[in-house]
């Protein structure tokens, strides 16, 4: 793995060959689940039955050498926004009509949100999906390379920053903690990156976490 965190010879194949060989389902990070308020790890089941088909969407973990190894891209949204404000995620959305497949939108949310040109991206694999009951999305994550680092900038009007999550952070345990914070008026106990000044939890949060358990293996 030492290799792919230092951006070594081969890295991009390297990513590609663990998330070939990785067995599926990826287990969840438990530090990044919800908890209750006396800390136990709470694994609330929503009833899909009672949920009409989710919508697709998809999102881009994209990686590229920064100055001291891989980096990860993140949004921050802005504050003032009525859905989500603040909050940190990656690139991504839902699936439109007009999108070729998944993994196109994909590319496409990450070129309107960041300027990320999907013909420097190279697409090695995805993690597992991750439903999102409050907004009933299906979310599939889809991992892609970048050999040098992109020049990015906020392209959608959504988007206040950017940040570089270095790789290595992922397998800090001094950036994950659990954290209470409000969520669509409702106050959550849970996991969360904590880098850069920004808090990275829930579907994003889960979503790291898989890619850092296939990594493990590397």
């Amino acid at each position: 793995m030492d290799r792919i965190l230092r951006a070594g010879p081969g890295w991009q194949d390297a990513i590609a060959d663990a998330l070939a060989r990785a067995a599926r389902p990826i287990p969840l990070d438990e530090r990044l689940l919800p908890r209750t308020r006396d800390g136990e790890v709470t694994r609330r089941r929503f009833d899909r039955t009672g949920f009409p088909p989710a919508r697709p969407a998809s999102t881009l973990l994209v990686l590229y050498p920064g100055d001291d190894g891989l980096v990860i891209p993140l949004t921050v949204r802005h504050g003032d926004l009525r859905a989500h404000a603040g909050e940190v995620s990656l690139p991504g959305g839902s699936v439109d009509a007009s999108d070729a497949d998944a993994q196109a939108a994909a590319l496409r949310e990450a070129w309107e949100e960041i300027g990320l040109a999907a013909e420097s991206v190279r697409v090695v694999g995805h993690l597992d999906d991750v439903w999102i009951p409050v907004s009933n999305f299906e979310l599939r994550p889809f991992v892609g390379t970048v050999s040098q680092r992109p020049t990015l900038v906020p392209h959608d009007a959504e988007v206040t920053a950017i940040v570089e999550l270095p790789l290595a952070a992922l397998f800090d345990p001094d950036v994950i903690g659990v954290e209470e914070f409000e969520a669509r008026g409702l106050i959550v106990r849970a996991g969360a990156y904590r880098y850069g000044g920004v808090r990275v939890w829930g579907a994003t949060a889960l979503t790291l976490g898989m890619f850092a358990r296939v990594l493990s293996t590397a």
